[in-house]
């Protein structure tokens, strides 16, 4: 089975209407905007539908929105296409989504705690001192030493993400913001000012930071059913304080999405699959490599293609090879009709009756959860080498 990573975006992918295409493309969508809304205490799924661009942009009602559509699109993919990733990664608030994906928080937490990320960058963001600016075009040494030389003390300027080889985000005081573009143009570079409501992932994100802290304490971080890479370190999170502390550093630190997509790329990740609005991640992976093949999710044939690869026919005969092909180390017969023979017939008659039916959307997901279900308690009950969970 192929390596799949799942990608979630950050700010800057909204856009009027988002909330409408996902109610169309997936039956449950209402249900999380119903949640959301209750959590939030105001209509998010009106601000996705019908808000204007300028009310979708604040980044208090920005934050929440993409994390839901996120969510939303998480779900119609474990329902259509069901496999289980090796990780997951978020670009900025993006890495919210991708801990909800691995069951490191709930959506409801997560929801929580984006909201009073956004309120507090937000507030940070309405002080006017900042801005955020897309640079292409320039070498990453030139604009590095270009930051160095104009950023004062009390006019921070920085690289504010790592988006590519080709593409540097910078953030900071607008005046310093200002000074390096020119410098850079002036060297030939293109420059796109980007619709965020402040200077993200720079110094003067520090108070927002700091109250996002408090917030953090408050809530649970569970254990990851598989790894996701940090913003900060562009490798994967250890624990639960390592999350926490992660997501902290976030507000004040760059993202570093080139590396994190190098590192899938050392773990040979193969397929990536953005799930969210838009698909500025997919776009981005174009500049960076050509072994991942990155799929957007909310783009319909997209969609059909990755659905292409991963047959429920297919995923099911893998789960019963799986079982079939593991060594036997238990020779208990009631628990090996039980553990081994029981499922290896129900693996045997999901093959047929799907040969048969053609099974799709959310009664394949069940399939799939069922028969991986099956494989590793088959694995487990021969306690060989490979007698543990596993997941394809």
């Amino acid at each position: 089975m192929k390596r799949v990573a799942l990608l979630f975006p950050g700010q800057g992918s909204q856009y009027e209407g988002m909330g409408k295409v996902w109610s169309k493309k997936f039956q449950g969508a209402d249900r999380w905007f119903e949640e959301a809304n209750d959590i939030l205490g105001y209509d998010l799924k009106s601000i996705c539908t019908e808000g204007s661009a300028a009310i979708l942009s604040r980044t208090e009602y920005t934050q929440p929105a993409l994390l839901t559509v996120s969510v939303i699109a998480l779900e119609q993919y474990r329902q259509e296409i069901g496999i289980v990733p090796v990780l997951s990664a978020g670009h900025s608030l993006g890495e919210y989504s991708a801990l909800v994906s691995s069951g490191v928080l709930s959506f409801a937490d997560a929801l929580r705690l984006v909201q009073q990320r956004g309120i507090a960058m937000q507030e940070a963001a309405d002080a006017g001192l900042g801005e955020m600016a897309a640079v292409r075009g320039v070498a990453l040494e030139t604009l590095e030493a270009l930051c160095e030389k104009h950023s004062l003390p009390d006019q921070p300027v920085a690289i504010g993400c790592y988006n590519s080889p080709r593409q540097y985000v910078l953030t900071g005081h607008q005046a310093a913001v200002a000074r390096v573009t020119i410098a850079a143009e002036l060297r030939g570079a293109q420059v796109t000012r980007l619709q965020v409501s402040g200077p993200f992932h720079s110094p003067l994100m520090s108070q927002a930071a700091e109250r996002l802290s408090g917030v953090m304490r408050k809530y649970t971080f569970r254990e990851s059913q598989w790894p996701v890479i940090s913003n900060v370190t562009a490798l994967p999170y250890a624990n639960a304080e390592q999350i926490r502390d992660g997501l902290i550093l976030q507000m004040t630190h760059p993202v570093k999405w080139l590396q994190t997509m190098r590192y899938l790329e050392e773990q040979k990740v193969e397929l990536a699959v953005e799930l969210g609005p838009r698909s500025v991640l997919k776009n981005l992976a174009k500049d960076m490599t050509d072994k991942i093949r990155t799929f957007a999710f909310e783009r319909e044939e997209d969609a059909v293609q990755l659905a292409r690869l991963f047959p429920l026919h297919d995923f099911i005969a893998r789960c019963l090879s799986e079982a079939v092909a593991a060594p036997n180390a238990n020779w208990n017969e009631e628990e090996y009709h039980t553990g081994v023979m029981q499922p290896v017939r129900r693996l045997k008659e999901m093959l047929q009756n799907e040969k048969e039916s053609g099974i799709t959307g959310a009664q394949a997901h069940a399939q799939r959860k069922e028969a991986l279900d099956c494989m590793n308690l088959v694995l487990q009950t021969k306690r060989g080498p490979e007698g543990k969970k596993r997941s394809l």
